[in-house]
């Protein structure tokens, strides 16, 4: 029973009242392809090196652009740089702030409900990106204060009888690179994202999978129902849990075991070291490892990443994109949507719980030895209030 208690004490049930349900509408992040605004990056380099044209300045720019591009699948492009003494101490952190171009956007979602959700900063192992209506992303800022701007307003969510549920960001500035996620995941390295080009709009609907949990698995431990919540952190560094989150931090704890420091695209360093040119250079060597999590054998590093208790899975339905010529006004767009509503989802729910185990032990301990739990307390009792009375008359003696 105890065994059963601690390690298979859930189940996974099935539910079709769909009609019923609200789905939160999925978020979705953007980062530019090329984040560096030319004026923003003249104005650092004449603020830091005094200086404005030339073949130095040249120099100094190339570095900007290389740094301020900096994600672990380009770490090698910052080798010209390693060896220039000048470049060492540079606070790349920042650097990247400074120089990174502003969001500018419109954005279009189903219902007026939602008109004044937009766009917030949110720094990933992309750089500096944007989500729109992110619950988890709120505490992922570059300037790593938690937002919490959206938690005044409605979450988004669409209904069987809903057809209509998407939304749409236009009027873009530079090309991106987009992804879709539940509104309580982050997107990381490896997932998925969706290119949007110059003069060119993009369509992309998905389908979804849906898991909800019973009120009572939060009396569980993570070990237990093998799945956590959002507000059970793996760590006091980043304050909030998603699958993507704890795979960041095992990548970062990698990192700073591989290279002494941390890249600076992760929020929370606290204490810990975050890399210079050096550390990035020596990070670059170890890049596969970083990005796969896996051993140069083929072996999954151990990380300990559980799945969320409360997830939805998106799946791709529908990718489509139109492009125009000019004189057609230059626009960067793109739309997504829920189109296609799943009849079922399903739940974790607690088949045993812990009156169960009481229960169960009250039922051996009768059958085997003729009496209750409460037998045992009264025991208990007994033993205590003697051993009180014991007490108390040698202490008078």
């Amino acid at each position: 029973s105890w065994i059963r208690y601690n390690t298979n004490p859930t189940v996974i049930t099935v539910q079709k009242d769909y009609r019923f349900w609200y789905l939160q509408f999925p978020s979705t992040t953007f980062c530019y392809v090329d984040p560096v605004d030319i004026e923003f990056a003249k104005d650092y380099i004449q603020r830091k090196w005094k200086i404005s044209s030339g073949e130095k300045f040249d120099y100094y720019m190339d570095f900007v652009k290389k740094v301020a591009n900096i994600t672990y699948e380009n770490l090698d492009n910052i080798a010209p740089f390693v060896n220039n003494s000048e470049l060492v101490n540079v606070d790349i952190i920042d650097l990247v702030l400074k120089v990174h171009a502003e969001p500018r956007y419109k954005t279009t979602i189903f219902s007026t409900d939602y008109k004044n959700i937009t766009f917030q900063p949110v720094l990933t192992e992309m750089g500096i990106c944007y989500t729109f209506s992110g619950t988890i992303t709120d505490y992922l800022t570059p300037n790593n204060e938690p937002l919490n701007i959206n938690s005044n307003s409605p979450t988004p969510s669409c209904n069987f009888l809903n057809s209509l549920c998407y939304a749409r960001a236009e009027n873009l500035p530079r090309s991106v690179l987009y992804y879709v996620h539940y509104p309580k995941e982050v997107p990381n390295i490896v997932d998925k994202y969706y290119p949007v080009q110059e003069n060119m709009e993009r369509d992309t609907t998905f389908t979804f999978w849906e898991m909800t949990s019973a009120p009572e698995l939060r009396r569980l431990s993570p070990s237990q129902r093998r799945c956590r919540f959002m507000d059970e952190p793996m760590d006091n560094t980043i304050p909030v849990y998603s699958y993507n989150v704890c795979r960041m931090i095992c990548r970062r704890n990698l990192a700073l075991k591989m290279c002494k420091c941390t890249p600076h695209f992760y929020p929370y360093p606290g204490e810990m070291k975050v890399c210079n040119i050096k550390g990035l250079n020596c990070l670059s060597s170890h890049s596969k490892m970083l990005i796969t999590l896996e051993k140069n054998d083929g072996t999954p590093i151990e990380c300990n990443c559980q799945m969320q208790c409360e997830e939805v899975k998106l799946f791709l339905d529908r990718n489509s994109k139109r492009t125009w010529a000019y004189p057609v006004p230059r626009d960067i767009k793109y739309r997504w949507a829920v189109d296609k509503y799943s009849k079922t989802r399903l739940r974790r729910d607690v088949i045993y719980s812990f009156e169960d185990l009481l229960v169960s032990l009250g039922g051996t301990a009768s059958f085997f030895l003729g009496c209750s739990v409460l037998s045992f307390i009264e025991i208990g009792y007994y033993l205590t209030l003697r051993l009180y009375w014991f007490v108390n008359r040698k202490h008078n003696d």
